[in-house]
């Protein structure tokens, strides 16, 4: 279960994950690849875009999206006029524009995603605010909603935590017009107490479930989806399934949930968090927070996994913490081939307040060598990764939720849009 108090958002995570940030991490050289830390690579990253905390933002989460003209448009957690968070635009100059700044209430707070539609209107979600009466927290159960191009901003659906579930994750992805997305709790079992659901939302606000997770075999807090060419979702659930440590599933257009791969908490890696990618061929590539080597953490630091066709997996990297990362926790981009994704920690061991780094950008090139990019130092450059995106130049574009140059109210930094150059 969410608790939509606590920041930032990706620190919300499973009750093994959080042990394994409180294990003393050990230094290890437990590697599936050839590794190599690129200082070349990391003179092409450079900071686009510092967020002051007031009024334009805090936290930026979640994926940029792009439009045709070259402009970003982000969320953030927190700041604006009314502290709750923003929906923002990123200009071509650099310039940032609020579109909208929540206000905790009915419209939600804490947004935590955005999908942009060809016709230029924004949806999303929050994850708290909406209904404050919401059984499960006096601070709302979370929003879907949509801001049109003159930026005013409708609610196409309030969360109640009860059959439709509660907390959105961050993702919506579009089926026919039809919007699908996940929440972490809903559809209470003997198994968990909230096992979250996909849902699914028309762009009149017309609400209903699709799916809910029993805890079972089909495993518990499922994250982003995805689509294929044919309409049917692929994602993972972080939790549960036959291993114990969450599972890859398929919901595919028939209306079934078909579980392709279920994760032990072993070498091959456990608790998938973030969105799955899936490729030209049909294999997916993900990462898992724990998992792997045993020398790194009782848990594991994590693992960079394939799952071919045939749904068999080939862990592609092992993570280890220093200097190479340690809890991968967001999206994969494929870019020509190569795999490039984020650390939660890891990287330069001198970063604050966790000793063990702020996380890393890393490549996982086509001939099988894993790069460090960038290790976060928490400071200027920003610290603990968001969600990446591919912009239409090329570059690889993220946000940190610390870090940078803004300081208003904002202890760590307010967090920065990134760029990376291939």
């Amino acid at each position: 279960m969410r608790n939509p108090n606590s920041q930032p958002l990706r620190t919300q995570i499973s009750k093994a994950s959080l042990q394994t940030l409180s294990i003393p991490i050990v230094l290890a050289v437990v590697l599936t690849t050839i590794f190599v830390v690129s200082s070349a690579q990391a003179q092409t990253y450079s900071v686009v875009y510092n967020f002051a905390g007031a009024p334009d933002g805090a936290t930026p989460n979640g994926r940029l999206m792009q439009d045709a003209a070259g402009n970003f448009y982000g969320v953030t957690r927190f700041g604006g006029a009314h502290k709750k968070g923003t929906i923002f635009k990123l200009d071509t100059s650099g310039t940032e524009t609020v579109l909208y700044s929540f206000t905790g209430k009915a419209d939600g707070a804490s947004p935590v995603g955005l999908y942009l539609d060809t016709d230029g209107t924004l949806y999303g979600t929050a994850d708290s605010g909406g209904d404050l009466s919401c059984k499960l927290s006096t601070t709302g159960c979370g929003t879907v909603f949509k801001l049109s191009t003159g930026n005013v901003l409708t609610v196409l659906h309030t969360f109640s935590d009860g059959s439709d579930g509660a907390y959105p994750n961050d993702t919506l992805v579009s089926i026919n017009g039809v919007l699908y997305g996940t929440a972490d709790d809903g559809a209470s079992t003997a198994s968990c107490g909230s096992c979250g659901l996909i849902f699914k939302v028309t762009k009149g606000g017309t609400f209903s479930v699709v799916y809910a997770f029993t805890g079972g075999t089909d495993g518990y807090d499922p994250q982003d989806l995805i689509r294929d060419a044919a309409g049917n979702l692929y994602g993972a659930a972080a939790s549960g399934g036959s291993g114990g440590y969450g599972v890859v599933f398929e919901y595919d257009t028939a209306g079934n949930l078909v579980i392709l791969y279920s994760f032990d908490g072993g070498t091959g890696g456990g608790n998938p968090e973030g969105r799955i990618i899936r490729d030209v061929n049909g294999n997916i590539h993900g990462t898992t927070y724990i998992g792997g080597s045993t020398k790194c953490t009782t848990l594991g630091c994590g693992v960079l996994y394939r799952l071919d066709t045939a749904v068999t997996e080939t862990v592609l990297h092992t993570f280890t913490t220093n200097p190479d990362g340690v809890n991968p926790l967001n999206n994969l981009l494929d870019v020509s081939g190569s795999l490039y994704g984020t650390t939660y920690g890891g990287g330069d061991s001198s970063c604050s307040p966790l000793s063990h780094g702020c996380g890393v950008l890393f490549e996982f090139g086509n001939t099988g060598e894993y790069s460090v990019i960038h290790s976060f130092t928490g400071g200027d450059d920003g610290g603990f990764v968001g969600d990446l995106t591919l912009g239409a130049d090329g570059s690889i574009y993220g946000t940190t939720q610390e870090g940078g140059t803004g300081t208003v109210g904002c202890s760590k930094g307010c967090g920065v849009i990134f760029k990376y150059m291939p």
